[in-house]
């Protein structure tokens, strides 16, 4: 009898210590690099270039312990490769040319293999003629989350995602026009200003075309901030703010408040809003010249945030 319970004790224990831990898991997948035509806008086409035909491309999620398996398939018109953006992953695996990895040629592919970073918001983009195949639309998240057993401080989260469509791309000339709504290149009616900067998006749409994001009255919302362009986009919300509590993947010491958060070049920030205002509210990028009509030539980092009762 004594047996048998113990048997069941040292059952019982281990059930409870599994059902505490994680098995770490090999997250395995295929990202094909190719054209796209991508709506950004109702009615304004554009000839993108996607990682499995989106803009951004699938987002990429992970616990630490896992292995992140991720398999490149280039069917762009030039070379291409895939660098992790603030991952320390082992050197061979970084998507440098010549440094810290090879250069993935046209119609081949390279399968990048690492352990999972700290949880964090990081993301993914090409090191091979870099500016250039960004401002095309080639980037993604790459999302580390808390292990299984950790009690979340948010209820829902949402990934804001900045980038500067064809910003970058004037003097090419490989891979065909990048044409809007038809045409070669950027339209012969934008401002040099504009051409620079190119069109603005927030998850791969414009202003005011980016979907509202509704959330509930008392919800806590983990903001995930990307600034995948070249400029800086102080993003500023109306009638609420938010809590930081990471910068580029790193844990602040001490949560703080901000209404505006300014995103560099590369920069990633987590930061909580505390949904306690109902209402429409404006989230947008406070250079107010990256705020437009979404007409032709104009910009439009700006999207709605509806607090419901």
């Amino acid at each position: 009898m004594r047996m048998i319970i113990r048997f069941l004790t040292l059952s019982v224990l281990g059930l409870v210590l599994s059902a505490g831990t994680a098995r770490a898991e090999v997250r395995e997948t295929t990202l094909t690099a190719a054209a796209t035509s991508w709506e950004i806008s109702p009615g304004q086409i554009v000839s993108a270039w996607t990682y499995n035909g989106t803009v951004p491309g699938p987002v990429i999620r992970a616990h630490p312990g896992d292995t992140i398996r991720v398999t490149l398939v280039n069917a762009l018109p030039e070379p291409t490769t895939i660098h992790w953006h603030g991952v320390p992953v082992p050197n061979g695996m970084d998507g440098v040319p010549g440094i810290s990895a090879p250069v993935v040629p046209r119609g081949g592919q390279f399968t990048y293999e690492f352990p999972a970073p700290e949880p964090g918001t990081y993301w993914y983009h090409p090191h091979a003629d870099a500016a250039a195949q960004i401002s095309r639309g080639l980037y993604g998240l790459l999302i580390v989350y808390p292990p299984a057993a950790t009690p979340k401080a948010w209820d829902r989260e949402f990934s804001l995602v900045v980038g500067e469509f064809g910003g970058m791309m004037g003097s090419m000339g490989t891979g065909g026009g990048m044409g809007m709504g038809g045409s070669s290149g950027m339209g012969s009616g934008m401002s040099s200003s504009a051409m620079a900067m190119g069109t603005l998006l927030i998850n791969g749409k414009t202003g005011p075309y980016v979907p509202d994001l509704q959330v509930r009255k008392g919800e806590r919302v983990l903001f995930r901030m990307v600034n995948t362009g070249n400029m800086v986009h102080p993003m500023h919300l109306h009638g609420m703010s938010w809590s930081v509590t990471a910068t580029d993947g790193f844990e602040v010491p001490a949560p703080y408040r901000k209404d505006t958060l300014p995103l560099n070049a590369g920069e990633r920030y987590d930061a909580i809003l505390d949904a306690n205002n109902p209402g429409t509210w404006m989230l947008h990028c406070h250079n107010l010249q990256h705020v437009g009509e979404g007409t032709a030539g104009a910009t439009g980092l700006t999207m709605l945030l509806v607090v419901n009762p």
